[in-house]
């Protein structure tokens, strides 16, 4: 059997202490683009452990080093962030204008369709020509029946039979 020396042994664990660092730092990074933060805990975690370890091992100067580049790497990380990944992330520039499709939903209030499908309460209904997915507010609606728009929100239509008066709130 092989002696092993002390000096190796302080090799291994200083390998161990980079590698284990190198990696947390990486998770880090890779947490940017893939959110979710199980790698970045992960990575935060190991990158700590590897500090802890390198203090526990007796390698004091390693760990202040390891600091150090933490301290530095940190506003890399927030840098890339901010310029990167938010450029990704952001609206494109052609894209500024675009309004969603249900920002026209207001001008069906107070319109009148045919339910399309049996209402109840949810079904479809065609108001001004298109076929709109509507809600009532509790009552069933017979297919092909006269509906009106009495309530909008976003794209949420609420519809009751046409020719009614509205008595409930």
């Amino acid at each position: 059997m092989r002696e092993r020396c002390g000096v190796c042994d302080d090799m291994d664990n200083t390998a161990w202490i980079l590698i284990i660092y190198a990696l947390g730092l990486a998770a880090m990074v890779v947490e940017l683009f893939i959110p979710g933060a199980v790698i970045g805990i992960t990575g935060f975690c190991m990158v700590a452990g590897s500090l802890i370890y390198a203090f526990y091992a007796g390698h004091n100067l390693l760990a202040a080093v390891l600091i150090g580049l933490l301290l530095l790497f940190l506003p890399f990380f927030f840098l890339l962030w901010k310029n990167v990944i938010g450029r990704v992330l952001s609206v494109p520039e052609t894209l500024k204008d675009f309004h969603s499709s249900g920002q026209h939903y207001e001008q069906l209030l107070g319109k009148e369709g045919v339910a399309l499908s049996l209402l109840r309460p949810s079904g479809s209904a065609r108001v001004e020509g298109n076929r709109y997915a509507v809600v009532t507010r509790g009552e069933m609606i017979d297919k092909d029946v006269r509906v009106k728009v009495i309530d909008v929100s976003g794209t949420r239509l609420v519809v009751r039979r046409a020719g009614r008066e509205e008595s409930e709130h």
